[in-house]
């Protein structure tokens, strides 16, 4: 971990996610980097194909740019870090949405949208907001661990 790093909140998100990694390695090929200039990097791609991969980037600030199933989110925050766990949790069980927005007339995309639920009615989301032209085309994802 470089020192840019040491003794912040963003250390102890760090260390909580080294501590989850094992609990997934056998199900998922898990890379860890850090460059000093732009953050901490895990990229996570599960071994069953239906499952979601994901690579998420955190920063000294706080701040996070997330891939989940292919689709980029900059520049995002929480109000608390230890939500990025609870994030990346949910991801492993399966519990992410992506959902594609396609014109009703041409059929065309329009915009994607992913939706992953935390727990107690909170739901991270990321995406253009649809219009009422559009229509929604759900993709789910199994969890990394079939049981």
């Amino acid at each position: 971990m470089p020192n840019d790093f040491a003794s912040t909140p963003v250390s102890a998100t760090i260390e909580q996610l080294r501590y989850w990694v094992p609990t997934i390695k056998d199900v998922a090929r898990v890379i860890e980097s850090d460059d000093t200039g732009n953050g901490w990097t895990l990229n996570i791609v599960p071994k069953v194909a239906s499952a979601c991969p994901v690579a998420i980037t955190l920063r000294e600030s706080g701040r996070f740019d997330i891939v989940i199933a292919g689709e980029g989110y900059a520049d995002r925050g929480f109000g608390s870090l230890d939500q990025i766990v609870a994030l990346l949790e949910r991801i492993a069980d399966g519990r992410v949405v992506q959902r594609r927005w396609v014109s009703r007339a041409t059929g065309a995309a329009t915009g994607v949208e992913t939706m992953v639920p935390l727990g107690d009615g909170l739901v991270w989301r990321n995406g253009p907001e649809p219009d009422g032209a559009s229509e929604r085309r759900d993709r789910h994802f199994l969890p990394y661990r079939r049981i």
